[in-house]
């Protein structure tokens, strides 16, 4: 049997006594998902196999399912009555309205941001685009990845807005959704020099500034994902055509979670 998106090691599994069912097994679940999402450790449209989700979060199939129904309404996974839970797929149209809703929520609260920041806060911004500069240059990759999308929903948070950070956290995860790059892949896109920027825009209390710099960068990482799922289709035809009709053969053999 391959290896399991949703574990790594044996510590990734559920601790020993934890509860199978309840909120907790149920985040839990969102959790494992969420994680091997975030990580490029699955692909958008894979099919979630119900036992390996069991020996990752430790849950009942009843947790299973609520967790499944909670990233559905997030917009993380997709609910099929014939073909059971698959990582969502989204396509260039939604690409094109997460990232224009990321705009708008995000200059308010880059703009808000602008206007109240104290100097704690931004010497807390300057070292975390310090951290994710040295994670980039020394390619933990993983890392620079989580940096960089916190790097946003740190905005908010400090904006003072929690319904606003929620919204950009619930956006943020779906990033990776737009695109199929894998884990071990160096990312052509860096956002750190643009990040030091709106940082150093917020320090000048220019929120216009911040906000016309931070739309910039969403625009390009927009461009680069869609360049990437371009990239990562074409990959995927061309192994499809060389592995002929056996070449899903591992999800033939598993048992999907189904409805």
């Amino acid at each position: 049997m391959a290896v399991s998106p949703f574990f790594r090691s044996q510590k990734d599994r559920a601790p020993a006594g934890a509860a199978m069912s309840g909120p907790e097994a149920e985040h839990r679940v969102v959790q494992v998902i969420v994680e091997a999402i975030m990580d490029h450790r699955v692909a958008p449209g894979a099919r979630l196999i119900e036992r390996e989700l069991a020996i990752a979060s430790g849950a009942s199939r009843s947790a299973i399912r609520n967790g499944l129904m909670r990233l559905a309404h997030a917009g993380l996974v997709e609910l099929s009555p014939n073909k059971g839970a698959s990582i969502a797929m989204c396509s260039p149209d939604e690409a094109r309205q997460i990232f224009d809703a990321r705009i708008v929520i995000e200059t308010a609260a880059v703009k808000k941001l602008a206007g109240t920041i104290g100097e704690g806060e931004l010497e807390r911004l300057r070292a975390f685009v310090e951290d994710e500069r040295e994670a980039y240059e020394r390619g933990r990759m993983e890392d620079a990845r989580h940096l960089s999308r916190r790097f946003h929903v740190l905005l908010a948070e400090m904006a003072g807005n929690d319904v606003l950070t929620g919204v950009i956290r619930d956006l943020i995860n779906r990033q990776p959704l737009l695109s199929w790059s894998r884990p071990e892949t160096e990312p052509r896109f860096c956002g750190n020099h643009a990040h030091s920027e709106i940082v150093e825009a917020i320090a000048s209390r220019d929120g216009e500034r911040a906000a016309h710099l931070n739309m910039e960068h969403l625009r390009a990482l927009e461009r680069e994902l869609g360049a990437e799922r371009a990239a990562a289709m074409q990959e995927l035809r061309s192994a499809q055509a060389a592995d002929g009709p056996d070449g899903n053969a591992r999800q033939a053999d598993e048992s999907p979670v189904v409805d």
